[in-house]
C-alpha cells in the first residue's frame, strides 16, 4: 500500500473531526440534560418517550378539567348552603308564626321578613359563575333560569346538565337544571293536599262536627293538573245554597270567586268541570264517613306543589291575610310539610355535590401520581447518566488530545529533513 503525504494529511484530520464530533455530542448531553438528543441516537427510546409524552400531555390536560369540574362543584355546593341555610330560617319562622299569641301585625312583621328571603333564594337561584354562566339553567346557560315573584316563578332553562371530561371514560356533570333543585322538592301524590279543620262563622269549631278531607284529582290516571297546585282555597257550607269555593292568590287583595252553591264538593274534582281544581274533596264526621257540616261552617284547603317557589307564595300570603282557621288551622303545618321537602331535596342535591367532589379530589390525586410516572418514564428513556457522560468526555478528551500529538508527530516525519 503506498503512503501519500495527502493520505496522512486527510487521515489525520479526519480522525480529528471525528473526536470531535464525539466530544461535541457528550458536551451537548451534559449541558441539556439529555441522552437522546435526535431520534438517530436512539430511535426506539425516542419513540416511546414520544408516546409516553404524548400520555403525559393528555393526562395533564385531565387534570386541568379536573380542576375547572372542582372549582364548578364547589360554587355549587356553596350555592346549595346558602338555600339550605335561607330554608331553614324560614322554616324557623314558620314555626313562630304558628304563636297563638301572635298578632295579625306581628304576621305581617314575619311575612315582610319572609319575603326578602324569598328574593334570596329567586337570587341564588339564578346565581353565576364567574364567566357569567348561570349554575342552574340546564344547557341553557346564558339564560336567566327563574323570573317571577310571590304569585308564582317560572323556570327558562332546559333540562340538560353540563358535564366536563375529567377521564377518558368519565364525563363529570358540573351544573345542575333548576327543576332538580327548586321544582322537585316533593312527589306529586295525596300529601300534598293539606285541609284545615274548619271553623263556624263566629271563629268556633265547626258546629257539624265534620272534617274536610282531600286527594289529588285524577291520581290513578296519572293526568294530574299541576298548574292548579300550591294553592290555598276556602270553602263555606251554607245550609240554603250549598258550597261556595274561593282561591286566595298571591298578590290579589281579594278572594277569587271559584264556584258558588255547589251541591257537592266531589264536582271539583271532575277534569271536564269548569271549576275543576285538581282535587276531590269530601266531607266526613269523626267515624269518618260522609257527613254535612253546618250552616256558616269554614274550611280552608291548602294544595302543595313541588315547587318551593309556589309553596313559599302561597305560606307567606297566608301570613299576610290569614284564613278562617288561623295560621295554626293548616298554614303552619302546610308550610313546614313543605320546607321539610325543600330542605331534604337540597340535602340529597348535596350529598350528589359532596360525593362528585370526592371523585374530583381522587382523580386529582391519580393524575399527580400518572403524571410523575410519566415523568419518571421520560427521564429514564431520554435523560442523560451524568457520570457515564462526565466519564465519556473526560476518555474523549484524552483520544483527542492523542490525536493531536499523534497528528504533529506524524506531519513532522520528511525525507527532506535527510537531505542536507
Amino acid at each position: 500500500m503506498r503512503i501519500s503525504t495527502n493520505m496522512i494529511y486527510d487521515k489525520g484530520v479526519g480522525s480529528m473531526q471525528q473526536q470531535w464530533s464525539s466530544l461535541l455530542h457528550t458536551q451537548q448531553q451534559l449541558s441539556t440534560g439529555r441522552r437522546v438528543l435526535t431520534p438517530a441516537d436512539d430511535p426506539i427510546a425516542s419513540a416511546r418517550a414520544l408516546e409516553v409524552g404524548q400520555s403525559k400531555g393528555v393526562n395533564s390536560q385531565f387534570m386541568t378539567n379536573t380542576g375547572y369540574a372542582d372549582d364548578r362543584l364547589n360554587l355549587l355546593e356553596n350555592k346549595l348552603t346558602g338555600v339550605g341555610d335561607t330554608l331553614q330560617y324560614i322554616r324557623e319562622k314558620t314555626v313562630s308564626a304558628g304563636n297563638a299569641g301572635y298578632s295579625a301585625e306581628d304576621l305581617k312583621y314575619i311575612a315582610t321578613d319572609l319575603r326578602a328571603q324569598f328574593d334570596g333564594l329567586l337570587a341564588l337561584a339564578n346565581s353565576q359563575d364567574g364567566t357569567g354562566d348561570y349554575l342552574f339553567s340546564g344547557y341553557r346557560a346564558n339564560a336567566q333560569p327563574f323570573s317571577g315573584g310571590l304569585a308564582g316563578v317560572s323556570y327558562q332553562g332546559d333540562y340538560g346538565t353540563q358535564t366536563i371530561q375529567v377521564s377518558a371514560s368519565r364525563y363529570m356533570p358540573v351544573s345542575l337544571p333548576g327543576t332538580d333543585v327548586f321544582a322537585a322538592t316533593r312527589q306529586i301524590d295525596d300529601t300534598l293536599v293539606q285541609p284545615s279543620t274548619g271553623t263556624h262563622v263566629d271563629g268556633s269549631a265547626n258546629t257539624g262536627g265534620t272534617t274536610l278531607s282531600g286527594t289529588l284529582a285524577p291520581l290513578a290516571s296519572g293526568a294530574v293538573d299541576t298548574s292548579t297546585l300550591a294553592r290555598r282555597y276556602e270553602i263555606t257550607y251554607n245550609a240554603a245554597t250549598g258550597y261556595d269555593v274561593y282561591e286566595y292568590v298571591p298578590g290579589n287583595p281579594s278572594k277569587v270567586a271559584i264556584a258558588t252553591g255547589l251541591a257537592d264538593l266531589s264536582s271539583l274534582g271532575d277534569p271536564a268541570s269548569p271549576n275543576y281544581v285538581g282535587v276531590n274533596l269530601q266531607m266526613n264526621d269523626a267515624a269518618g264517613n260522609p257527613a254535612v257540616p253546618g250552616d256558616g261552617d269554614r274550611f280552608e284547603l291548602f294544595v302543595g306543589s313541588p315547587n318551593m317557589f309556589d309553596n313559599l307564595g302561597v305560606l307567606i300570603d297566608a301570613m299576610e291575610r290569614p284564613g278562617p282557621s288561623g295560621m295554626a288551622g293548616g298554614a303552619v303545618a302546610f308550610g313546614l310539610t313543605n320546607l321539610d321537602g325543600a330542605l331534604e331535596n337540597v340535602l340529597k342535591v348535596r350529598a350528589q355535590i359532596g360525593s362528585q367532589l370526592t371523585e374530583t379530589e381522587s382523580l386529582l390525586n391519580i393524575g399527580s401520581d400518572l403524571d410523575v410516572q410519566y415523568a419518571e418514564t421520560i427521564s429514564n428513556l431520554v435523560d442523560v447518566d451524568y457520570v457515564s457522560a462526565i466519564s465519556n468526555l473526560t476518555q474523549q478528551q484524552t483520544y483527542l488530545q492523542a490525536a493531536q500529538q499523534s497528528f504533529m508527530k506524524v506531519t513532522g516525519l520528511s525525507l527532506f529533513n535527510y537531505l542536507s
